[in-house]
Parts: structure tokens; C-alpha cells; sequence
């Protein structure tokens, strides 16, 4: 077979770098899941397997998507923080007006396909997610003000948003708050994560909060964030969309955030003591939506 050359040795090389560095695989796994979640609580385990990794294609599609569109305009910071700097756009092993067509190209499909196979309710989660992060995030908050994590935040809630209207047809009270228990976690995800990259972000310029304010108010920024999630999670399982497990779980994440929150301020904002917090959130959310799959798994 000969070697491919020219275009398509192009394209085939640059997917193959989206798809390693460019699409934050984890992160967008994490984001699929809440979405596939919010899909089974709604009713989308009884449409059937194939209905279900349709749901995990075009979920994974628009995410990693967007996401790499925030890489494009991202690639100049991202080359001054050492956390991001090996990313394909900002050490240059990946042409960025390509990248961007690709990534374009694959949330225009993600859009179609979402039409075609589920509902416009789920296609206005992808709307929603695409316009929060790329416009009101990345390019009007993020270099601009420390409230940019709230348009991140709604971003972030967004698949969990449209998981549900897929299965249900609608978007509803247990949507918005299957939206809002990721939306407001996202606060001591970034903000931990800031606080332990505070020299990355002051040296790129990106006012993240724990750059510009004291402990103090980042700390009860995040604790204020844990209690939205009790209150979250405490709607859906009156609502009947989560089952007890899973309610009885995510109240004690809520509390234990606040404890972590602190503890953040006890000890002053430590960049050390902020990355320990931050595991220890990620890790929460993926199996707060765990047990909620697995009710609804067992009939719960």
C-alpha cells in the first residue's frame, strides 16, 4: 500500500492528534456520562441499545467538538501555561485553521444527527453548551473577568441538559436540575485546579478567582456552589428522577464540598491542600451519576 500523501495524509494525521490531545478525552468522557445518565433517568434505558450509543456518539461528538474549538482561540494562553502548552494547537504539531474546520465540521454533523435520531430538545442542549463555552466563556469572560466560570458552568451542565430532553422530549424541572447539580460543581473543579496552577493563569493573564481574590471568598464561593447542588439533588429525588442511593450520595457530596470549601479557607488557599480537594470532587461526580445509572438499572 503506498504511504498517503499530500491532503488526505493531512487530515488523517491531524485527526489522530484531535483525537489524542485535542478533545480532553477525559473531561469529555466525564461530560458524556453526566449526559448518558440524564438519559437513562428519563427513560432512555427502554429505547434500547442502539437508541443508547447514539445518545454516547453524538454526546461525545458535540463535546469534543466545542472543546476543541475552545482550543483554537485558547492556543495563544495555553502556550504560556505549563499545564497546557504540550496541547496540539499550542506546541504547533496541529494546523489551527484545519483543526478548526474539523472540529466545525464535526459539531455541524453532531447537530444534524442529533435532529435526525432524538429531538430538537436535545439539540438545543448542544446549542446551549456550544454558545456558554466557546462566545460567553472563552471569548467574551474568560480573559476578562472572574465570573467567567459561570458561563463555563452552564456549558458544563448542558449535556446532562439535553441527556434528558433525548429521553424525555422536553426539557423540564429534572432537567435543569440534572443541569444544575454539574453546573454547580464546576466552581471547586476550576477553582481548586486554579489554585493549584495560580502562577499558570497570573502568568497567561486569565483572571481566574483564586488569582484576584482572597481564600476566603473562593472558599465560599465554592461552598455556596455545594449548597445549589443539595438543593439539586434533593428536587430530583422528590421529582422520583434519582433514587435514594443516589440522593442520599450527592447530599453528602454537597456537604462534604462545603467542608472541603473550609478547609480551603483554614488553610489559606494552600496550592497543595487545592489539589487534593480537587480529586476528590472530580471523583464525586462521576459516581453520583454512577449510582443514579445503576438505580435505574436495577428498577429503582
Amino acid at each position: 500500500m503506498e504511504p498517503r500523501s499530500g491532503a488526505s495524509g493531512s487530515v488523517v494525521t491531524a485527526a489522530k492528534t484531535m483525537i489524542g490531545g485535542l478533545f480532553k478525552l477525559k473531561q469529555t468522557t466525564l461530560l458524556v456520562f453526566t449526559a448518558y445518565a440524564a438519559y437513562a433517568a428519563g427513560g432512555g434505558l427502554g429505547q434500547g441499545v442502539a437508541r443508547q450509543l447514539e445518545l454516547i456518539i453524538i454526546s461525545y461528538a458535540a463535546i469534543a467538538a466545542v472543546t476543541a474549538i475552545n482550543m483554537y482561540f485558547d492556543r495563544d494562553i495555553d502556550a504560556l501555561m505549563e499545564r497546557t502548552r504540550s496541547r496540539p494547537l499550542a506546541s504547533g504539531r496541529l494546523n489551527p485553521h484545519l483543526a478548526l474546520f474539523m472540529s466545525i465540521l464535526l459539531l455541524v454533523a453532531s447537530i444534524v444527527a442529533g435532529l435526525v435520531v432524538f429531538n430538537i430538545w436535545y439539540v438545543f442542549g448542544i446549542l446551549i453548551g456550544f454558545i456558554f463555552d466557546v462566545f460567553a466563556y472563552t471569548l467574551l469572560l474568560k480573559r476578562r473577568s472572574p465570573i467567567n466560570i459561570v458561563a463555563g458552568a452552564i456549558a458544563g451542565g448542558a449535556p446532562a441538559l439535553g441527556g434528558w430532553a433525548a429521553a424525555a422530549g422536553r426539557i423540564d424541572a429534572a432537567a435543569v436540575m440534572f443541569s444544575l447539580v454539574v453546573a454547580s460543581w464546576v466552581p471547586a473543579h476550576i477553582w481548586f485546579l486554579a489554585t493549584f496552577y495560580r502562577e499558570d493563569y497570573m502568568r497567561a493573564g486569565v483572571p481566574m478567582l483564586p488569582t484576584i481574590a482572597d481564600p476566603s471568598v473562593v472558599g465560599t464561593g465554592i461552598g455556596i456552589a455545594a449548597m445549589a447542588t443539595g438543593y439539586a439533588v434533593a428536587a430530583l429525588g422528590l421529582l422520583g428522577a434519582i433514587g435514594p442511593a443516589a440522593t442520599l450520595y450527592g447530599l453528602a457530596v454537597s456537604a462534604y464540598t462545603m467542608y472541603l470549601a473550609a478547609r480551603y479557607i483554614e488553610e489559606k488557599g494552600s496550592p497543595f491542600y487545592a489539589k487534593k480537594a480537587f480529586i476528590r470532587v472530580n471523583m464525586s461526580l462521576g459516581f453520583f451519576y454512577l449510582l443514579v445509572v445503576l438505580e435505574k438499572l436495577l428498577g429503582i
